[in-house]
């Protein structure tokens, strides 16, 4: 299976996984595993770095892309959530990979582990428009990084405003239980 083939391909460029949209396999006949390819293969060596972030909904990063180091190359990012529900804007959109059953409410926390291409830094941006490339870059010039902030939201406003991704399909409009 190809990259093409694995998750949804989001207009602004980003590719989300979720499901039975990765490359589900199980290779033995006599061993219960279960694989869940999310990247099957990438032109794209990573050798940045490599960590996690516990969040909470009191947790909200500024909008920003990484570039490397010179800042002439956008460098590409891969994100885990484990452990609970994310959110994640994307080009001025909120985006998430759960539904939640009638009644069940996220306790606010995830783990988000993270992977990039190169090694990297954190560039706060204004803009809510995807960049093809570095050059593309409008930084965020105010030290206060609130107006720039994921937004607190309530569950309806996620219910209203955010889109789901579920294996290979694509919702919004949802409702709350």
């Amino acid at each position: 299976m190809s990259s093409a083939e694995v998750g949804i391909m989001l207009d602004n460029g980003c590719r989300i996984t979720h499901g039975n949209g990765a490359n589900v396999k199980k290779p033995f006949s006599d061993i219960d595993l279960t694989m869940h390819e999310l990247s099957p293969s990438n032109k794209n060596g990573f050798r940045g770095q490599m960590g996690c972030i516990e969040f909470t909904s009191d947790l909200r990063l500024p909008r920003h892309i990484h570039m490397d180091a010179a800042q002439k190359e956008l460098v590409d990012e891969r994100i885990l959530v484990l452990n609970g529900v994310g959110l994640v804007e994307l080009a001025g959109k909120i985006w998430t990979v759960a539904l939640l059953p009638n009644g069940t409410v996220s306790e606010g926390k995830f783990t988000m582990v993270y992977e990039y291409e190169e090694p990297t830094s954190f560039y706060p941006t204004e803009s809510t428009v995807p960049v093809s490339n570095a050059s593309e870059y409008l930084p965020f010039q105010v030290k206060d990084f609130d107006g720039i902030r994921f937004p607190k939201l309530t569950a309806r406003e996620v219910a209203e405003q955010a889109s789901v991704v579920l294996h290979k399909e694509q919702y919004r409009g949802l409702a709350l239980a």
